[in-house]
């Protein structure tokens, strides 16, 4: 019989085997290990963390108690090791999201809403501009269709909110190196942002 050990991940606990708990703890040492240092290391680990419960949740549906050896070396297959992406895949996410296509899942795109995100969302799982969702809700306005189905999609659909969520909304692996990725464009698109602003406050205080 093996000892079994309890730990906590992200505020979820577990029942693991001691030699799977081995394993697991040599990979989150090797991931803490690897990004904490980095630039928003701290939020890519927790990222990281959050998926690797998820993958555990989904392999211990039904009657299964105990995570053994199995289902941390699947969990691994799925997210990689921190090293094994180095220097590896440095083009833009859609174009990554492009070439490793998978199934999506449905999400209400918040990044990119003009409402509530429900014809940003269509367009990423159907890979379609998003202007023509937004023609097509506003002829349906006219035809008095519209309000009624937006406001029904918004609540049944849900938001992408998290890094894992909006890779999956574009059919992304849910992976370290995406999750890096990820976390690396919200932040350049921050401070894209944050210059914009820092600029046209600085053009404002010019003329007064």
């Amino acid at each position: 019989m093996k000892t079994i050990v309890s730990i906590n991940i992200r505020g979820t606990v577990f029942q693991v085997e001691e030699d799977a708990y081995l394993k697991l703890k040599n990979y989150l040492d090797s991931i803490e290990l690897h990004f904490k240092n980095r630039p928003a290391g701290d939020e890519i680990i927790s990222d990281i963390e959050w998926r690797i419960v998820e993958l555990f949740q989904q392999q211990m549906a039904g009657d299964r108690k105990v995570i053994t050896m199995s289902e941390v070396e699947n969990m691994i297959a799925i997210m990689g090791h921190p090293a094994d992406f180095d220097d590896q895949n440095k083009e833009p996410l859609e174009h990554r999201v492009i070439y490793h296509a998978r199934r999506k899942r449905l999400f209400r795109d918040m990044d990119h809403r003009i409402i509530g995100g429900v014809c940003s969302g269509l367009s990423a799982y159907f890979d379609v501009d998003p202007t023509w969702f937004r023609l097509a809700f506003v002829v349906a306005t006219l035809s008095g269709l519209s309000p009624i189905l937006y406001v029904v999609l918004w609540i049944v659909i849900p938001a992408a909110r998290t890094i894992a969520d909006k890779l999956e909304m574009y059919g992304a692996p849910v992976n370290i190196s995406n999750i890096e990725k990820a976390i690396r464009d919200e932040m350049g698109d921050l401070r894209e942002k944050f210059g914009e602003y820092t600029s046209k406050a600085k053009a404002k205080f010019t003329r007064w």
